[in-house]
């Protein structure tokens, strides 16, 4: 009786074990897929940033041409004003 309680207990503590190692691999499987994932995210995210920042800097030049263009407008009708003539 001793001896079949004992290969019991050892039966369901190799089945537990068998258990457990199923549970891990699938977690690291799962955890694998989802770091593939965070990593493609990161990615697309730099990428974005990159393209922001590129259309921010083409924002500012075109923010500066027009405010040249403006300037030099304003410049030319100060000085059509001032000769009292008129100009194309």
């Amino acid at each position: 009786m001793k001896d079949q309680i004992v290969m019991l207990l050892l039966g369901l503590l190799i089945a537990l074990g068998g258990w457990t190692m199923t549970q891990t691999f699938s977690l690291s499987t799962t955890q694998a897929v989802i770091d593939d994932k965070v990593s493609k995210l990161e990615r697309e995210v730099d990428k974005l940033r990159e393209q922001v920042t590129e259309m921010l800097n083409v924002d500012e030049d075109i923010m500066e041409q027009h405010d040249r263009f403006i300037r030099l407008l304003q410049d030319n009708n100060n000085n059509s004003n001032s000769n009292s003539s008129y100009n194309y």
